[in-house]
């Protein structure tokens, strides 16, 4: 591992030590870290300045200081404690303002069409494109996997006979998540096709491989193919931070499960501590980021509160 040269080094290797000791893996705030102590090497000071901040957040393009700034936020958060002269930038340093992502969640309808797009894409297309791609599009819209999640699994943690993943979560939790019948059935026929074609099974291959077999598929490669089944499915992209983008398919998948619950008239009172738990949340508050009133869900919820409480509701005439 590269190491921390400047003066400020051995107070950076103390910051991620403490996250990733809360189990933030902290790979890419490592890189700009990394990129911060370079800046640092030219500052006389062995404390963070106003000066230093302000020339590193300026070196960038201004759409890439905003996660930037709150990683240094961060930083100085934690040197404040021991260095009383750190200067800890404000939220809107720069005039830097980070816009909450827009989330597009995908009907009903709307899905359907999505995964109708994952066994159509191109034949023109590469292999991995149209077999691994497609599988892993799938399992994120049925499942609501992180995309670092399902692309982190290894054959070892995909067990098809009792249709379980075993998935690495955010702050190094495991937890179990059990998946449908026919999601399983896919998921062998993909297994089986992969395995013939690469001619290598050991059991810490990444499930959804590279084309060399070993190395998982990159994020930035299978959003080439999630915009491309969009198109199939006929489903409209608003463009960059318009969505929709990877991370909706969880929020879709969130939402459908709601909107089935609703149909089905179930106990949400206990059917939302599942689904917490299944998404891999500590808590519902972290859960109820997902749960998006939709078109179709409120319907829905109407429907099941006029069932319950239509006898108190009369018409009145003007």
């Amino acid at each position: 591992m590269r190491a921390f040269t400047s003066r400020l080094g051995p107070q950076i290797e103390r910051f991620l030590a403490h996250k990733n000791a809360l189990g933030f893996a902290y790979d890419r705030e490592k890189a700009f870290l990394h990129e911060f102590d370079c800046f640092a090497l030219r500052e006389p000071n062995d404390f963070v300045s106003e000066n230093l901040v302000r020339i590193y957040l300026s070196a960038f393009p201004p759409s890439t200081r905003p996660h930037r700034l709150t990683l240094i936020r961060q930083l100085t958060r934690f040197l404040l404690f021991e260095e009383p002269r750190t200067f800890m930038p404000p939220t809107r340093f720069l005039g830097i303002h980070r816009r909450s992502p827009v989330i597009r969640v995908l009907s009903r309808e709307e899905a359907s069409r999505f995964l109708d797009a994952c066994d159509h894409l191109p034949q023109a297309s590469s292999w991995a494109r149209r077999v691994v791609h497609s599988a892993a599009l799938r399992l994120l819209l049925l499942t609501g996997l992180r995309c670092g999640e399902a692309l982190g699994l290894m054959n070892q943690d995909v067990d098809l006979n009792r249709s379980t993943l075993t998935v690495r979560g955010k702050y190094g939790k495991t937890r179990f998540v059990p998946i449908a019948a026919d999601l399983t059935e896919r998921l062998q026929d993909y297994h089986k096709t992969v395995t013939r074609q690469l001619k290598s099974n050991r059991p810490t291959d990444a499930f959804f491989p590279c084309p060399d077999g070993h190395r998982p598929t990159p994020r930035c490669s299978l959003y080439k193919s999630f915009r491309c089944v969009l198109r199939i499915a006929g489903i409209e992209h608003g463009g960059r931070g318009k969505g929709p983008r990877l991370h909706d398919a969880r929020h879709s998948f969130a939402v459908l499960r709601l909107l089935t619950w609703y149909e089905s008239d179930a106990d949400l009172r206990t059917k939302l501590p599942q689904l917490s738990t299944y998404l891999g949340h500590v808590g519902m508050t972290t859960s109820q980021v997902y749960l998006h009133l939709t078109r179709d869900l409120a319907g829905e919820v109407i429907r099941r509160q006029m069932s319950r409480f239509g006898d108190l509701i009369t018409e009145v005439s003007p």
